[in-house]
């Protein structure tokens, strides 16, 4: 039993020392061997899933969650006004591998598969020489749905994790393991795969997936005790907030640890790393616990941090809005790629990580709410704006920010809503019914991008009843 010491994860200055087992420890990094770097950059793609900016310590959360991503973020670039496209796993991974937005490539909600017609970054990584791999924690991002095109190794493998039991609230996540691993598997895996490729003299782009802070939430208990008091559920929200803060910061830790794995191996230096969310969470903000249905900000405005040694300098911070389609083009920009003839919805944003130009405040955020068959979801009445124990969800939704002004229009649920960010960063107060003219004027640029963007490559793949199941398991309902 190994004793460690957590720190920098409490609030009000705290610090805790617990006991902690886990599978990654610190010997496995010291045990590695170092050996030359080859000379063309490498990628680490990070992505955390369900992550909301907000309850981001590096974002100016009250709570130490995420001392890790604070200290990546001082050691580069931090963006404050990143957008997903949409609060689901799986489209918004399939952005950033494409470039196109999700009513772009077809993947419009989980269990889509991304069509073979699309080149992803994988597979231009790949063909310029770079071995490229994968690490993904949760059944939502399977290979089978597409998401492997371009990765000579893809780990979707989830056998080993331990089974994953929530509380009462969601009896449907009752699970017996093979859906989702924890995160210090998914880093076990990716340390070891960069161990195994330093064998070889060429780049590597290596992509993992975290997916703790997705519920239900259940941290490893040394971290659930940093803020939970287990015989206090008198308020019942709070009791989640801090299970889902618990969930961040032991996913921060674990960044900590591959990252440490990064510099023991001497890789640091010559390997751009990116970290990103996927989408937030809703915590009854607007009525929603989780995500899926939401495209308030909690939901789509996620972490963006980017890292490169000697070639961006550090401790910037962008303001200005950048969305996940601008990852694919930034990226391939970055490592001196000719990008392909193929169709991409993003814009680089090397130029302004150089700091050679600003980007534009002004630059419209497009966002889509996943299709829903009409149902009434459960909410929590209590904590809930509206004082009700359940919300139409129906149809999609489609929205856009510019500036200060964002607008969202669901014409199935028929709701139309305006608000002023610079004044409202909560989006409480709806202003449609008091400037109309320029909620207009923002629809109709909203409509003017919905059609110019024909779906394409929209397969559904023919789903078992088994994948149906895990799919419902980890709380995906149409």
């Amino acid at each position: 039993m190994k004793r460690t010491a957590i720190r920098g994860y409490g609030g009000s200055g705290r610090t805790f020392c617990v006991v902690l087992v886990l599978l990654v420890s610190a010997w496995t990094v010291g045990c590695m061997m170092k050996v030359e770097e080859p000379t063309a950059p490498n990628l680490l793609l990070i992505t955390l899933d369900t992550t909301r900016r907000d309850h981001c310590s590096v974002y100016g959360y009250e709570r130490g969650t995420t001392p890790n991503l604070v200290m990546l973020a001082e050691q580069g670039v931090r963006f404050d006004l990143a957008y997903a496209p949409m609060s689901v796993t799986g489209p918004t991974h399939a952005t950033i591998f494409t470039s196109l937005y999700p009513i772009g490539h077809g993947v419009v909600k989980n269990a889509l598969k991304l069509g073979l017609e699309y080149q992803t970054l994988a597979e231009i990584l790949a063909e310029n020489g770079y071995q490229t791999a994968a690490v993904v924690s949760s059944f939502a991002l399977n290979g089978k749905f597409g998401y492997a095109q371009g990765f000579e190794e893809y780990d979707d493998d989830f056998g080993e994790a331990e089974p994953i039991f929530s509380d009462e609230f969601w009896p449907d996540h009752l699970n017996e393991g093979g859906l989702d691993r924890r995160a210090h598997h998914t880093t076990r895996q990716a340390i070891g795969w960069l161990d195994e490729r330093r064998k070889r003299n060429q780049p590597f782009f290596l992509f993992v997936h975290y997916f703790d802070p997705h519920a239900p939430y259940v941290p490893p208990i040394p971290f659930a005790e940093l803020y939970v008091d287990p015989n206090d559920r008198s308020d019942y929200l709070q009791y989640l907030t801090d299970l889902y803060d618990a969930e961040i910061a032991f996913t921060d830790w674990q960044v900590g640890v591959l990252l440490e794995a990064l510099d023991k191996l001497s890789l640091e230096r010559n390997t751009l790393v990116v970290l990103v969310g996927d989408h937030g969470e809703g915590l009854m903000q607007h009525g929603y616990l989780l995500h899926g249905p939401n495209i308030y900000e909690e939901a789509v405005r996620v972490p963006l941090l980017v890292r490169w040694p000697d070639q961006i300098a550090a401790g910037q911070v962008l303001s200005s809005p950048v969305e996940m389609v601008d990852l694919f083009p930034t990226i391939l920009d970055l490592l001196g790629i000719e990008p392909p003839p193929v169709p991409i919805q993003g814009r680089s944003l090397a130029a302004a990580l150089y700091g050679d130009e600003e980007l534009d405040p002004e630059r419209p955020v497009y966002l889509h709410r996943r299709p829903y068959k009409e149902r009434m979801l459960k909410t929590l009445p209590k904590y809930n704006p509206q004082s009700v124990d359940s919300i139409l969800v129906k149809g999609q939704k489609y929205a856009i920010r510019v500036g200060r002004w964002k607008y969202i229009e669901g014409a199935e649920e028929g709701t139309k809503e305006l608000f002023d960010l610079d004044a409202d960063p909560g989006e409480g107060s709806n202003l449609y019914s008091k400037l109309p003219e320029k909620a207009a004027a923002l629809a109709l640029q909203l409509e003017s991008w919905r059609l110019s963007h024909t779906p394409d490559g929209l397969v559904q793949v023919p789903v078992s009843d088994e994948d149906e199941q895990r799919l419902h398991a980890l709380g995906y309902v149409d």
